[in-house]
């Protein structure tokens, strides 16, 4: 494993996101890690950052070069690992500080329970880049938060706080000693009844539907605009994107 540190406890499986840059930008080979410490389902899942972040979301300086349909191929990859977390068979738990960000909110969204610490910040800022979430961010905050909360940020790329985010019902708890508060969550999952646990989990978190596919076909139409790259660029530049206002055919 190279982005990801993996302890085991008991049933309990703890992931650290370890990305060489602070902020634990997400790409191919972290989500297909977490995916793989993931894969024994009657363990218990703990994810959490290193450093200053969660995960401030996807490594942009890939965005500059992909074509839609390596677009598409990316959103597939980062679909199939966020729905495997949705319904695997044993709870999710996402430990969550400082930036979460893009990939990684969504990545918290796919999980099963959320603790925040305090000075978390949340958000779907994709449209400043010239796109939109397509790892099933859409879809998966519109079913938590409701059609107009999740319109209002992911069409603004609004962030909120911690105690915003517990307000609307996107986490479950606020907690200085977040990890730790974790922790006492897994314990608590560990010790129940597997397969109540398991089909408890299965009605409520059911598989994905069509608007999953309709994300992944449009994140990946927007690669072919100019926007698109300006966004990119603009961010990495760190810089305000000048983007074109007449809709590209």
């Amino acid at each position: 494993m190279k982005n990801i540190k993996v302890e085991q406890s008991g049933r309990i499986t703890k992931i650290m996101i370890n990305r060489e840059k602070s902020t634990n930008p997400l790409n191919i080979g972290t989500i297909e890690e977490i995916e793989e410490a993931l894969k024994d389902e009657t363990r218990v899942g703990v994810i959490y950052g290193n450093n200053r972040a969660f995960s401030a979301g996807a490594d942009i300086s890939l965005f500059l070069d992909l074509t839609p349909r390596d677009a598409y191929d990316f959103a597939q990859k980062g679909h199939d690992v966020m729905n495997f977390i949705q319904t695997r068979k044993m709870p999710v738990i996402a430990a969550i500080h400082g930036f979460a960000l893009g990939g990684g909110f969504e990545l918290a969204l796919a999980c099963d329970y959320r603790i925040a610490h305090p000075s978390t910040v949340f958000g779907l800022p994709e449209i400043t880049l010239g796109v939109l979430p397509g790892f099933g961010g859409t879809q998966r905050l519109l079913r938590i938060a409701g059609e107009g909360l999740a319109f209002d940020m992911i069409s603004r790329g609004r962030k909120i706080s911690a105690q915003e985010a517990l307000s609307y019902g996107f986490i479950n708890e606020v907690n200085e000693n977040y990890l730790d508060r974790a922790m006492e969550v897994a314990r608590e999952y560990e010790s129940l009844p597997v397969e109540a646990l398991a089909s408890i989990k299965e009605l409520i978190r059911k598989a994905p539907d069509s608007g999953f596919e309709l994300e992944k076909e449009y994140f990946a139409n927007l690669f072919s605009t100019d926007n698109q790259k300006e966004g990119a660029r603009a961010f990495l530049e760190k810089r305000k994107a000048n983007f074109n206002q007449r809709q590209e055919s």
